[in-house]
């Protein structure tokens, strides 16, 4: 692989494995390095810090939600380093097939991954994508990391041509902010209920809730199917440790937390307090835990989002 873009004018090959349609992201270069570090305990930007990069040949899925808005962030971080269009040959790299998909969900046929092993054969056909797609994908990351997401959401559910990942990224995204009904209840997000839902008042480790769900129905597997397993440990940690009055509550598990198994290191039950939230609603949005997404948060006080029925997000 170095051999074959070393022909098209790169020098080096480089992953991008950050899942950022979890936690937080930004803008401006160290302030996202420093953002996801915070998320994610460590943090290595595979771009770097270098501005001398000369021709850039980026590969990415055609489809996988994450690997398109990792290809906004590098437009967005080319374009801020001065790399100059021309410079940058992008790949469109096909999924898999996996038969037809019968799921009511419009999320999970965008998280598959693309299929690496025709890599090679397209590379030939690397090129800059044209000057308006090239800018649009950079003003999207722009509207990614803004602290008011209604711009994004109004383009998602608009549609951009170029962009076909804008509506079930909406359908993702907004899984995660808390809901709230025409009359005026606040509700938790669509995540978090399918997540208290699979929780129980017995003691259960991150797999066996993932496990109990995927026997159920998949609701909370789609999504992670996405985000990645681990999201569930680590938005299970931030119920556990939000409020004296825990609506979730955390024991050591099988596996010791240093052992490298995130999905085993600890167990959780539901609380009668966290039964009453996720069946009779929220008192304030601060009951639940804050997310970040993006460039804002859920459950903020200083940022109080909420999704209403119609698929808007507006201030309670």
């Amino acid at each position: 692989m170095a051999d074959r873009i070393a022909s098209l004018g790169a020098t080096n090959a480089v992953v991008d494995s950050d899942c950022l349609l979890v936690g937080p992201s930004r803008r401006g270069t160290s302030e996202h390095a420093l953002a996801r570090q915070a998320w994610w305990g460590s943090f290595v930007d595979p771009i770097g810090g270098d501005r001398k990069m000369g021709r850039v040949v980026v590969w990415v899925s055609s489809t996988n939600l994450r690997e398109r808005v990792g290809l906004w962030r590098v437009c967005g971080r080319l374009r801020e380093y001065r790399i100059p269009r021309k410079d940058i040959a992008i790949v469109e790299l096909d999924p898999p097939f996996r038969g037809p998909d019968t799921r009511e969900s419009a999320v999970p046929t965008w998280c598959s991954a693309s299929e690496l092993g025709t890599l090679p054969a397209r590379l030939s056909d690397a090129r800059p994508w044209p000057r308006e797609r090239y800018w649009r994908a950079v003003r999207l990351w722009s509207q990614y990391t803004a602290a008011d997401p209604r711009r994004l959401a109004q383009n998602c559910a608009r549609g951009i041509e170029g962009f076909p990942e804008l509506a079930p990224l909406w359908a993702l995204l907004s899984s995660f902010f808390p809901r709230r009904t025409t009359e005026g209840t606040l509700r938790l997000s669509r995540f978090d209920e399918l997540l208290m839902t699979a929780l129980s008042s017995e003691w259960q480790t991150p797999l066996a809730v993932a496990s109990r769900d995927l026997r159920s129905g998949m609701d909370l597997w789609r999504t992670l199917s996405c985000t990645g397993d681990l999201f569930l440990p680590r938005r299970l940690e931030h119920w556990a440790d939000h409020d004296a009055s825990a609506a979730v509550e955390r024991a050591p598990g099988p596996k010791p937390p240093d052992a490298g198994y995130p999905m085993l290191s600890e167990v959780y039950r539901l609380t009668e307090r966290g039964m009453r939230l996720r069946d009779e609603g929220l008192t304030r949005l601060t009951d639940a835990p804050s997310l970040p997404i993006a460039g804002t948060e859920a459950y903020s006080a200083s940022a109080p989002w909420v999704l209403l029925e119609d698929g808007r997000l507006a201030r309670p």
